[in-house]
């Protein structure tokens, strides 16, 4: 058998072989693969940004020790200079906004909500300038965008702070 006709045996198996592949189709599972890959990315961000939001407004104010009067006890009072000051996150006097911030992830699963039930918090966010869930969205943006955007385990790694 010469060099050419092992070649053209050669062809003709690659021919052969060419007729009988098969295509499969796999983008359904793939896209379901996905959208549970994101599902899971963004309830891990939600989580993250819910945790440093506790972080950032978890500085407590500095209290003066109650003193006793005429046998009477007072109650302790915050030392005027501890409160948060413009453009500072606020600062906490007990821990009931702390206990209150929440993440809700949408149905679709592919967007989440970060926020307070209290007022006061929304007030402290837009009216006094005491920005605490914006200013934590902005500051960990970065993080957010590694998580949602890395390779395959990118949504069970814990990004650095």
């Amino acid at each position: 058998m010469g060099v050419t006709e092992e070649r053209r045996a050669a062809a003709l198996v690659r021919r052969k072989l060419a007729f009988e592949t098969r295509i499969n189709w796999l983008g359904d599972a793939v896209q379901r693969g996905l959208t549970m890959t994101m599902r899971a990315r963004v309830r891990l961000c939600a989580q993250l940004v819910r945790d440093k939001v506790v972080i950032n407004i978890g500085t407590p104010v500095t209290k003066l020790q109650g003193r006793s009067r005429g046998g009477r006890f007072t109650a302790a009072r915050v030392r005027p200079g501890s409160r948060s000051r413009p453009g500072e996150f606020p600062r906490a006097e007990t821990t009931r906004l702390m206990k209150d911030i929440y993440y809700e992830v949408g149905a679709s699963g592919l967007h989440a909500i970060v926020g307070t039930t209290l007022d006061y918090g929304v007030v402290l966010e837009t009216v006094m300038n005491r920005s605490f869930l914006r200013r934590t969205l902005n500051e960990m943006q970065p993080q957010i965008t590694r998580v949602l955007t890395a390779g395959q385990g990118g949504a069970t790694s814990f990004p650095s702070t």
